[in-house]
């Protein structure tokens, strides 16, 4: 037991440096695990075949192509329409953005939703920085609702289940959602006090030229750029809509087939490309820099049927008339790199994006994620099948393609949660868990209440300062154990333990999507303990008395 522990510590203290990657430091543990004989090699090595693994593989295939066809960016434009406040704006985004990621891997969600905070910045004058700090932890709240909300409620569910422990869809929502609830409501109230307006943006001179096509089914055809907000923002301008009668002012009615001009940065290009209105063809964003023996015009790259020219640094006239000289920047869209590579005259070229949003794939998308959804709060079926069946249905129908399966797949996370495992096993088979249960129940005795504050202050500050997969891993056996000792229900301490292991708010490290908008929102630590501190107060009291109720309900 000895050695288990000294094992476990120096893991924990090798995630909580941050010198070390976390997969690095859950192998290195494993191994000597394994070497040492502490506990056996198929369970230590189990994680690499866990069904936490397998779905969450699944459902972040799932996640790509739901977002792959545009609708997350497009919801969110359509939920901050006609905004006027803060206020207004986090209470029509907030619970949305939570009850999205209750279905789907948040991490996406909370990327598409920052062009629209900063676009709200830009035409509203609402700072981005005061509403991305608030989606983020919205988000990693409403991923604890269910069992597929995130990575770590399919890990407790699947350890769980190895303990004799079956967990439904909605097995964390009885605490979950109440927190959820009372988190928003705080997050509205205090934000505007929390967190300082900052320093206004300097826009970026906007010396790209975009021409942007409109496509015949686009969703921008019979309306106005300024309705669709794309005639102006802090990032690109339109400048003029061509069609084969002349030249149009931005003020006119698209049509399909217009051809559009902007002015624009670089951000600028990436967010009209990524914008799902145009009906873009479905091809990858590449930044070009042409060679010493570019000659021509750009027309001449255009006549390739596998490549378009999107964009071209200081140009003024069409891009068809400008000539391609060494060292021009552009931006093209093709099917793949090499594609851009073959061209003549191309010296370098570099990924700047994804694909384009395919709208047409909307429904398809949004109906097999339904339906996957559907199907599991059934019970009827294992959940790594269900999700596995999700994503190949995705891949089936063409709504995301095998490669940009591939690459939605986060190997770093799959191999933290396998050897989150692993760590649990060594617990489990060293005694380890057992003796921490036996403590737990002597410190707590009759009392549930001590029970439920041992359990949230341990799992809340675990997370904090290791990984939520690490904390979840090793508390896992114990509650199961606790539970067996004290003759209790397990199942409102491990909802208990799902959400206040994601509560982690005053650290922007332990978490995907906080780190994630700490550049865009310009936040440092100090912004996230302001802000996160009275956040994790009142939504682990919120979870602590929600799980103490459930149990004094269900003894």
């Amino acid at each position: 037991m000895l050695l288990a522990s000294l094992l476990i510590l120096g893991c924990f203290v090798a995630l909580a440096s941050g010198r070390v990657p976390p997969v690095l430091a859950f192998a290195g543990t494993l191994t000597m695990a394994g070497l040492l004989d502490v506990a056996p090699s198929n369970e230590l090595l189990s994680g690499l075949s866990s069904s936490a693994v397998v779905t969450v593989a699944a459902m972040l295939v799932i996640a790509a192509g739901v977002v792959h066809t545009g609708i997350v960016s497009r919801a969110t434009r359509k939920i901050l329409g006609g905004t006027s406040g803060l206020g207004q704006a986090l209470t029509r985004l907030l619970f949305p953005v939570g009850l999205a990621s209750s279905l789907m891997n948040n991490t996406p969600i909370v990327a598409m939703t920052i062009p629209a905070a900063q676009e709200l910045e830009q035409t509203k004058d609402i700072p981005a920085r005061r509403i991305l700090m608030p989606i983020a932890f919205a988000a990693a709240l409403g991923g604890t609702i269910t069992l597929i909300g995130t990575s770590s409620n399919l890990l407790i569910a699947s350890l769980a289940d190895d303990g004799g422990v079956n967990l439904n869809f909605f097995a964390f929502t009885p605490v979950a959602l109440p927190t959820f609830v009372g988190g928003i409501v705080l997050l509205i109230l205090l934000m505007r006090r929390l967190m300082p307006s900052g320093p206004t943006l300097e826009p970026n001179p906007l010396r790209w030229r975009v021409e942007l096509p409109v496509a015949g089914r686009a969703l921008l055809c019979g309306k106005a750029l300024a309705q669709e907000g794309l005639e102006s923002s802090r990032d690109f301008r339109a400048l003029s809509i061509e069609r084969s009668s002349g030249d149009f002012p931005v003020s006119t009615t698209v049509n399909p087939g217009d051809r559009i001009t902007f002015e624009s940065n670089a951000y600028g290009v990436r967010e009209l490309w990524a914008n799902p209105r145009f009906g873009h063809k479905e091809r990858r964003l590449y930044e070009v820099t042409l060679g010493a023996d570019s000659a021509g015009t750009l027309a001449e790259l255009n006549a390739h049927d596998d490549v378009d020219v999107l964009a071209a640094l200081g140009t003024q006239e069409g891009l068809d008339e400008s000539p391609a000289r060494p060292g021009h920047l552009l931006f093209v869209t093709a099917d793949s790199k090499r594609v851009v590579e073959n061209l003549p005259g191309v010296a370098m070229a570099t990924d700047a994006g994804n694909r384009a949003p395919q709208v047409a794939k909307t429904v398809t998308g949004v109906a097999i994620l339904g339906i996957v959804v559907a199907v599991l709060m059934w019970g009827r079926f294992p959940v790594e099948w269900v999700a596995s069946a999700g994503a190949l249905a995705m891949l089936l129908f063409r709504v995301i393609t095998p490669r940009a399966a591939f690459r939605a797949l986060n190997w770093n996370l799959l191999g933290v949660l396998a050897g989150a495992v692993g760590l649990g096993a060594i617990a489990t088979y060293s005694g380890l868990a057992d003796a921490i249960a036996d403590w737990v129940a002597r410190t707590s005795g009759d009392s549930l209440a001590t029970l439920v504050v041992l359990v949230a202050v341990v799992a809340v500050a675990l997370a904090a300062f290791v990984t939520t997969a690490a904390a979840v891993s090793i508390l896992v056996p114990i509650i199961l154990a606790v539970s067996a000792s004290l003759t209790v229900h397990p199942e409102p301490l491990l909802a208990l333990l799902a959400v206040a292991a994601c509560l982690s708010f005053v650290n922007p490290f332990s978490n995907q999507s906080f780190m994630l908008v700490m550049g865009p929102g310009d936040y440092n630590f100090r912004d996230y303990v302001r802000v996160g501190t009275p956040a994790v107060l009142v939504t682990l009291t919120t979870a602590t008395i929600s799980c103490w109720l459930w149990l004094a309900w269900m003894q």
